[in-house]
């Protein structure tokens, strides 16, 4: 599934020196493919949203599409202007997901190739990988994220650290399509000072990874966008 003609050494050296690196073409053409054609057509998503008024615990949600049906249309509309108003001065997101490693345990949706991928994710032949480019020779956990960006969606700034598990690095492996910078959905970097480093255009077959923490944002989808900013999302971890 990954492509062997990767520059390991290349890909090493600039993760050493910045702390960050994109890998294009980092699957097989046909893994790529079908990763795309799973993510677009196949995944059950939920809307994921925090919310700033619940205990700590019980911020982040998942709404599924019976949860938000179930909504009367003004109660909809509530929640859509109360994310806004906590977006103002506090931390937000707004995006669709799924959560591949619970949905493969729970039985949802088999058949999946996100799951092959997750599987795959969690084999020897990828944790070489990981560990070989990261230098991080303890990495031996990877979880995985199905995430969908579309208009209106963001993720503001944050830089994944977790008190509950050890993250040593963070990834996003892309499959999105004729994405412009125009669009939104542009992964920022910050530095020190809070200004914007670098930045990485979502794009097709594309691993980025990046040291943990960094601070990082996703910006705001463009409301006249058509197209969907597609990738599974994670972290490479140590239990």
């Amino acid at each position: 599934m990954l492509n062997p003609g990767l520059d390991i050494e290349g890909i090493r050296a600039r993760l050493a020196d910045t702390g960050r690196v994109a890998i294009a073409d980092v699957l097989l053409p046909e893994a790529a493919e079908a990763l795309h054609a799973c993510l677009s057509q196949e995944i059950p998503w939920r809307l994921s949203c925090y919310d700033n008024r619940r205990e700590a615990s019980e911020r982040a949600l998942k709404l599924t599409p019976a949860d938000l049906a179930g909504m009367a249309p003004q109660q909809r509309h509530a929640l859509q202007h109360e994310l806004m108003r906590q977006a103002r001065d506090q931390f937000q997101y707004v995006y669709q997901s799924f959560d591949l490693v619970e949905g493969f345990r729970s039985g949802e949706s088999p058949g999946l190739f996100a799951y092959r991928l997750m599987e795959f994710m969690a084999g020897d032949t990828f944790f070489d990988f990981a560990r070989d480019i990261t230098g991080e020779a303890a990495i031996n956990r990877v979880d995985g994220h199905a995430t969908r960006y579309g208009p209106g969606h963001f993720l503001k700034v944050h830089a994944d650290e977790s008190p509950f598990e050890q993250r040593r690095f963070a990834y996003v492996l892309g499959v999105t399509r004729d994405w412009h910078p125009d669009m939104g959905g542009l992964l920022h970097f910050l530095d020190n000072d809070g200004a914007v480093c670098e930045t990485f255009t979502p794009s097709f077959n594309t691993l980025t990874v990046f040291r943990v923490p960094a601070p990082h944002v996703v910006s705001y989808v463009s409301p006249w966008v058509t197209g969907e900013r597609l990738s599974v999302t994670g972290w490479f971890t140590v239990y």
